[in-house]
């Protein structure tokens, strides 16, 4: 009698635990589905509001004034004036990763036409370095603004990305003038590592801000004497003089 009570409270049991398992199996598979379409509603919306942002700011440029800062190796998407200049500072400074995408791929269409990049039979030769930030830097702002925009570009023109350079930590550009930049010879330098990639290669420079042109022109005469056969830079806005 016993046995049997003890068999049967046991196959309760059994049917219990099974019943609540699947039910909870049931509950967290929706919770999952639930949440996946939560996230790509939220993000798809972000990506879209970033996009449209960007694309307002450049409609917004003249181009004619953007024509004026252009030449045959540097390329940008505007002037650095409203709204253009705020979505920049918004990748920059708080941390607005998707805006930064966004300019990459806008200004990668923008230079592989400047460039005759997009149907050159040498465009296996091509390299994307973006302009390095200094790390400690990189760690207090907790992103890396350039190195976001060139990975969307080198990915829109399906470019190798290479992060042939490091920037030593100093004061920040905006505190100093041309010839206070023009100083700051030592600043950049090729990674070791990275001597090979950039070997008779041609090379395009990504950057956020063009002001000066010291920081390119640095940057450029690192990558000529490590044997790049050609450096251009593309740039998001260009401070007018």
């Amino acid at each position: 009698m016993n046995n049997s009570i003890v068999q049967r409270a046991l196959a309760w049991r059994a049917q219990g635990e099974e019943y609540l398992f699947a039910r909870a199996k049931t509950f967290f598979k929706h919770m999952l589905d639930w949440l996946e379409q939560c996230e790509e509603y939220f993000l798809g919306r972000g990506r879209q509001n970033a996009s449209r942002a960007v694309h307002d700011a450049i409609d917004m440029q003249s181009p004619d004034e953007v024509a004026k800062f252009e030449t045959a190796d540097v390329c940008c998407l505007g002037l650095y004036t409203l709204p253009l200049s705020e979505i920049v500072l918004a990748v920059k400074k708080q941390r607005w990763s998707r805006a930064g995408t966004a300019l990459g791929k806008v200004l990668a269409r923008k230079a592989s036409i400047q460039f005759g990049v997009h149907d050159c039979a040498g465009a296996q030769n091509w390299i994307v370095v973006p302009i390095p930030t200094p790390f400690l830097r990189r760690v207090m702002r907790g992103i890396d603004h350039s190195d976001i925009i060139a990975s969307a570009f080198a990915n829109e023109l399906r470019f190798p990305l290479r992060r042939a350079l490091w920037q030593r930590f100093g004061r920040t550009q905006k505190t100093l003038n041309r010839s206070g930049r023009l100083q700051r010879l030592q600043r950049f330098a090729l990674r070791r590592w990275h001597v090979e990639s950039v070997l008779g290669k041609s090379v395009i420079l990504v950057d956020d801000i063009r002001t000066t042109g010291a920081t390119l022109s640095q940057a450029t005469q690192v990558l000529l004497h490590a044997g790049a056969t050609r450096v251009v830079a593309a740039v998001v806005c260009v401070v007018e003089k």
